[in-house]
């Protein structure tokens, strides 16, 4: 039977179960989209609790953030940035005083403060990533 031979009733039917099926597709393609992790962050998957370090004197990068975003050490310590996010990262003092350099996804990079001071950093990949090195 072709379509110039259905009846009306036939028509209606095809038409109906067409849009319901439509509308399921577009259901599935709308709750798939939203639980896209990039659906609200730009770069990456929305951050989440800041990880608490493991080891002492360890910055961990997570989530586009630093954790903690602000340390303090005695002088003459070593600061270490562990990368836990899937992109590069850098510390970068804000007077460009010091730089870790890239730190590629799962890396680590360390730097000793010699001399006390309060250093402000951030990434220069991704500036909107700022936090504090308080060296007493």
């Amino acid at each position: 039977m072709n379509w110039r031979t259905r009846t009306l009733a036939d028509k209606q039917t095809l038409g109906i179960f067409s849009l319901a099926v439509l509308a399921v597709l577009s259901g599935l393609a709308v709750g798939l989209w939203g639980c896209n992790s990039n659906s609200s962050n730009p770069y990456g998957a929305a951050p989440g609790p800041a990880p608490v370090p493991t080891s002492p004197n360890t910055v961990l990068i997570s989530g586009y953030a630093y954790s903690p975003s602000t340390m303090t050490v005695p002088k003459n310590t070593t600061v270490t940035w562990k990368n836990n996010d899937a992109v590069t990262h850098t510390a970068t003092s804000d007077n460009s005083a010091w730089d870790t350099g890239s730190i590629v996804s799962g890396a680590s990079k360390s730097l000793t403060f010699t001399t006390t001071g309060t250093f402000t950093y951030h990434c220069t990949v991704h500036p909107m990533m700022t936090a504090t090195i308080i060296v007493q």
